[in-house]
């Protein structure tokens, strides 16, 4: 008889939302078996009933403990991160304290602090500056103040004099800067003209002749940068559509009717103005890799792995010998006992495959549309998995031996009976123990298929695909639901929707089982060379985005250890007769 309650999965791997789920199933069977439900107690006894019962509070029980436990985790992380804020808040006051207490009221200065320089005493120290440089090149520049300043002749200065109100810019202006790494220039000090030269000159020598091939390599070395700082209020932030216009209306001469918000304009109808734009665009496809994961992955450093074929207890012929006592007595040829000579084995070459996805973009649609380029990307990466999922898919397919199943009754019915058969064919033929470990690769929406099945059954038997999953878990059997489809066989994706008759499920589901260990994922890393520009590139203003990842899939277990099997099943809903 089925239990009235599904087994319970590892709570821990559920979400919140799964975890009600499963918490409002339970009280829902509760409830039915506390209102002597007869459609589900059918047959029960007294007994029976109460030790199902005990069953389902025992996992009602388990379950809040798990919502009880989340929530006071939750409670403790906020409250630990409120303590870290206000701990924070309160160093960063009692250092502002110890900023204002030290300072010194207007008009009066401390004998240890540093004068302040006018114009005439910067340009002065400037030029001595500069003077001693030109005399002592080896050694670091030293700003001395002229003697227009007193007792601070030669004094050494901790950082530069800071211009005079008067002298400050009145825009903001771009500063270049040195990079990081150059000989004798500290990253990031201010550069003129000749410091610049310089700088070239010392980087060129240093590099010496450059590099010639006819494939035109071409080298680019950081010598030095120039950001120019733009003010907020020059600044068009995405999504904000009434600041943005603030700031252009803002810089609109008042002359300019209309635009400067002046004047209020009186509509006769209609609608003039563009529509609000929407740079952001929806991904609903994932990157995740269901089989690959599935599989125990090694690095392939060689770029593949030599696989000897595998033997299994059925290879084994001659080895074995049965002598009775009567043919014992009798001697001879009678009693002769055979041995098995080892036949080395063939090698089969595994080599990793090369995977790879590249895209190319303007510079300037880059600038202007970044957000559409991130979608791309993750379009990409998508498919990206797909191809390589696919890839996987087929390489186990074609080391596995292929065999159907027919259609004999409702989906959950003729798909669980064809999984533990070809797992009892597989653990007989090996000979392994009870307890051994099976994969299953199915697709996807089988979860779906098999709740169509059961809508169609004159009995709610509470199953889907967290039910399949726990009900495969009692024959040790772990199912792994892939995304993709092989490329041969019968589609197991649904094709671009169009009008007329809903798309249904495909007539037939295409899965794999083996015992675990039999197959092994080789990955030969990943080369991921990031944003690619040459002259070519340059020259249309593009640049492209390239990776590549090298894996395969090889068998080390037995031919007999993996079945690819194609089963004929339909959500009938159709079940076995009552006996």
């Amino acid at each position: 008889m089925d239990p009235l309650f599904p087994e319970l999965p590892v709570l821990s791997s559920l979400s919140d939302e799964e975890l009600d789920g499963l918490l409002r199933q339970h009280q829902v069977i509760a409830e039915r078996i506390e209102a002597e439900d007869e459609e589900l107690l059918q047959g029960m006894s007294a007994d029976e009933v109460l030790a199902a019962l005990e069953i389902g509070v025992e996992h009602i029980e388990a379950i809040t403990t798990e919502q009880r436990e989340r929530k006071e985790r939750e409670e403790e992380y906020l409250r630990r991160k409120q303590e870290l804020a206000e701990r924070r808040l309160a160093q960063l006051a009692s250092v502002e304290g110890e900023k204002s207490d030290d300072e010194e009221p207007e008009g009066e200065k401390s004998d240890d602090e540093e004068p302040e320089f006018s114009a005439e005493a910067e340009a002065e120290a400037e030029a001595e500056a500069e003077a001693e440089e030109s005399e002592s090149p080896s050694e670091e520049p030293v700003l001395v103040a002229s003697d227009t300043v007193p007792n601070t002749a030669h004094k050494p200065l901790r950082r530069p004099p800071s211009p005079s109100r008067d002298r400050l810019p009145s825009e903001n202006a771009a500063v270049l800067t040195a990079a990081s790494g150059l000989d004798g220039i500290r990253g990031g000090q201010p550069l003129d003209r000749l410091a610049l030269a310089n700088a070239m000159k010392t980087v060129a020598r240093r590099l010496g002749p450059p590099a010639k091939s006819e494939a035109g390599i071409e080298q680019r070395f950081f010598i030095a940068q120039a950001v120019f700082p733009f003010p907020d209020e020059r600044r068009l932030m995405p999504g904000e559509l009434d600041a943005n216009a603030k700031k252009i209306q803002a810089v609109i001469p008042a002359t300019i009717p209309g635009l400067n918000g002046n004047k209020a304009l009186v509509a006769s109808g209609g609608l003039c103005a563009p529509l609000e734009p929407i740079y952001t665009m929806p991904n609903f496809a994932v990157q995740d890799r269901p089989v690959r994961d599935a599989l125990p992955s090694f690095v392939a450093e060689r770029g593949g792995v030599n696989v000897p074929t595998a033997t299994s207890i059925g290879d084994i012929t001659t080895a074995i010998s049965v002598i009775e006592e009567s043919e014992d007595a009798q001697g001879g040829t009678f009693a002769t006992k055979s041995c098995q000579d080892l036949t080395c084995p063939d090698y089969t070459q595994v080599a990793v495959t090369t995977i790879a996805h590249c895209r190319e973009y303007g510079n300037l649609n880059a600038r202007a549309w970044p957000e559409k380029i991130a979608h791309e990307n993750d379009l990409t990466l998508a498919a990206h998995a797909r191809s390589a999922e696919q890839y996987l898919l087929d390489r186990i397919k074609a080391q596995s031996i292929n065999v159907t199943t027919a259609q004999a009754l409702g989906a959950f019915a003729d798909l669980v009976d064809a999984i533990v058969r070809a797992q009892a064919g597989i653990r007989y033929r090996l000979r392994m123990p009870d307890d051994a470990q099976f994969r299953v690769l199915l697709p996807a929406w089988v979860g779906e298929l098999l709740a169509a099945d059961t809508i169609k059954t004159q009995f709610d038997r509470f199953q889907a695909q967290r039910e399949l999953t726990a009900k495969l878990a009692n024959y040790n059997i772990n199912p792994v639901y892939y995304l993709d489809t092989p490329s041969t066989g019968t589609s197991q994706g649904f094709a671009a929707e169009s009008p007329g008759a809903l798309d249904n499920f495909p007539a037939d589901v295409q899965w794999g089982i083996y015992p675990e260990g039999a197959f092994i994922h080789l990955d030969g890393g990943t080369l991921d060379l990031g944003i690619v520009r040459d002259s070519s590139l340059n020259s249309t203003n593009d640049f492209q985005i390239f990776a590549e990842n090298f894996e395969n899939v090889a068998r080390i277990g037995p031919a007999q250890s993996a079945l690819w099997v194609t089963s004929t099943v339909t959500a009938s809903g159709k079940f076995p007769a009552l006996v």
